[in-house]
């Protein structure tokens, strides 16, 4: 059936509606819908306005210069390539396992993105069809929200082709170069685009920073090779700092950069009672769809840990039987910890080995990826160690770095076992985006405090992200221990609440008041409320553009291949069993 030419009661004639729904990724605006005083080969950031009804597009007032885009593109795609390498053709295939994608899958997803989400919608009379992987379903085959998780691995079974690792890395450079090609020529690259033109751009380079996280986390859930830690071109002189044209210097020593030592870091910090205001302001230089809008609330009193618990710290509730004693799960941790131990015990999984069940998350006694592997040898020790990348020999506990790859029950349970909980999003923002004068309302923060409730845009500042202030963009190779980076502190003296690892939250991922879909992809977050818990702060391998205090993030609660890690709360004046 083909599209209306005139709008529903009160729409404007002959404009092309929103086709983008929950689920289903239109190819693009119809041609025979679009306005013809439109330009041949740009969409006008009118009539791309137009196209969402939600009307999220007519906040956008960002622009950034042809230059800068294209810079951000170079840096993305260097990052991307660089996860990549190394891998083998069997590996790219990778195998199967709920928690990952095929890498050669990821890369035509990326391609997809950019097709459909992007470039369908700036350049909508161009004919990709024809142009990008022809031959091929491309929705079938890449589409996230079509293709269905196990298919992936069987491409030719279920869709009848099965593009070569060349082709789809050819279509997204072929995707991307179409793409720079809207930013204009050479001799216009310092003239300031559109808000929306930004905006759309801009959005495909943090989904693409989004895979590249992926993609590091997939080597490590399937024992692959480490990736490469810095840019191996010397022409990668700078780095994306942000997602509003920021950007900062590839240091020499970055590139020789050694993970730095910084021990532990015990106790907590004191929170009074106050009022903040959790989400996104429409002055904010980006905004996605699960931050909108601000809305004050009341804080009670907190006393938040200055750091994410440890591996020692964690070892002590291991050791003392937290994973068989149930008065510290929830009802639904324990469901999720008994399924791991019925696997375990199952006689049908008796080859299964106890190092393959703690690498695929069925672990029983202690985190995913830990293993004591001289406990049934002969005159064998208790000690626990953990697996890394492709490590056939498993390495010793680091006794200072967060615990990692913990699912939010096993979080849950620690933090009631030391007779806390984990903090709430609200909680966790106040330490991190606020300080001791600002939040109580008494002066300005003069190390950088920007909109409601003067918040922070990062712990410390709003300075951008760098290696001597967070654990962020994949340049240590992994977690560092939590008293490392003195100088990314919060304002109340919270230390790494930026990078190193995911932080898990108390709350459920939920809309805040106000909230409106993102256009053009509405999947961001409107499928997952409910579901998931949110997640703050970034891990070591997230980009820096990614990275802000304010970001939510979500997983669900069972998940542990992911970069996740927690620090523990107390009410007002508490203090446990610490």
């Amino acid at each position: 059936m083909s599209p209306t030419k005139t709008g529903p009661s009160g729409s404007p004639p002959d404009l092309p509606r929103d086709r983008w729904f929950h689920g289903v990724h239109a190819y693009s605006m119809a041609k025979e819908n679009f306005p013809s005083s439109s330009p041949a080969k740009t969409a006008s950031p009118t009539t791309l306005k137009d196209l969402d009804v939600y009307g999220t597009l007519r906040e956008k007032h960002v622009r950034l210069t042809s230059r800068q885009i294209r810079v951000m593109y170079d840096d993305v795609r260097e990052r991307t390539l660089r996860v990549l390498g190394g891998l083998t053709p069997a590996q790219v295939r990778a195998t199967p396992e709920p928690s990952v994608n095929p890498f050669d899958w990821g890369i035509g997803h990326l391609a997809h993105f950019y097709e459909y989400m992007i470039l369908a919608l700036l350049a909508p009379d161009f004919d990709n069809e024809k142009t990008f992987l022809p031959g091929h379903d491309k929705h079938a085959l890449f589409d996230s929200f079509r293709a269905n998780h196990a298919d992936r691995w069987n491409p030719l079974g279920v869709v009848g082709t099965d593009p070569t690792l060349t082709e789809v890395h050819n279509y997204l450079s072929d995707v991307t170069d179409r793409l720079k090609l809207c930013l204009g020529t050479s001799d216009r690259e310092n003239e300031l685009l559109d808000p929306v033109t930004t905006y759309l751009h801009t959005y495909g380079i943090l989904h693409e920073h989004w895979h590249v996280e992926d993609f590091v986390q997939t080597r490590h859930t399937l024992g692959y090779s480490a990736p490469a830690t810095v840019p191996t071109n010397n022409t990668s002189t700078s780095v994306a700092a942000n997602c509003w044209g920021g950007f900062v210097a590839v240091p020499n020593k970055v590139r020789s950069f050694q993970t730095p030592k910084g021990g532990a870091l015990p106790g907590y910090v004191t929170v009074p009672a106050g009022r903040y205001t959790l989400g996104a302001q429409r002055d904010d230089a980006w905004v996605f769809d699960a931050e909108r809008w601000g809305h004050e609330i009341a804080v009670p009193s907190f006393r938040l840990a200055k750091a994410c618990v440890t591996n020692r710290e964690f070892l002590v509730f291991v050791n003392n039987g937290g994973y068989d004693a149930k008065k510290f799960w929830s009802h639904e941790g324990w469901r999720w910890l008994s399924t791991n131990k019925s696997f375990v015990s199952d006689p049908k999984n008796a080859n299964v080995s106890p190092d393959e069940a703690c690498r695929t998350g069925k672990n029983t006694k202690a985190p995913r990826y830990w293993t004591r592997p001289f406990l049934e040898k002969k005159n064998g020790t208790d000690e626990w160690f953990e697996f890394l990348f492709d490590a056939q020999t498993p390495t010793p506990l680091r006794p200072h770095a967060p615990v990692t790859h913990v699912t939010w029950y096993e979080a849950e349970a620690y933090c009631a076992w030391v007779g806390g909980r984990l903090p709430t999003e609200a909680e966790w923002e106040v330490a991190a985006r606020t300080t001791p004068t600002n939040y109580l309302g008494k002066q300005s923060d003069a190390a950088g405090a920007s909109g409601a409730s003067g918040r922070r845009l990062y712990p410390w500042g709003s300075d951008p992200p760098t290696i001597e202030n967070s654990n962020l963009d994949g340049f240590t190779g992994g977690t560092t221990d939590v008293a490392a980076y003195p100088s990314g502190e919060s304002g109340w003296g919270c230390r790494g609440m930026l990078g190193n690892v995911w932080e898990w939250t108390q709350s459920a991922f939920l809309p805040f008041p106000g909230f409106a879909m993102d256009f053009p992809y509405r999947e961001n977050s409107a499928p997952w409320f409910g579901y998931r818990k949110v997640c703050k702060g970034g891990c070591w391998a997230t980009s820096s553009p990614i990275a802000r205090a304010g970001y939510r993030h979500s997983f669900w609660p069972e998940m542990n291949a992911v970069y996740t890690g927690f620090r523990v709360c107390m009410d007002g004046g508490g203090a446990g069993k610490l």
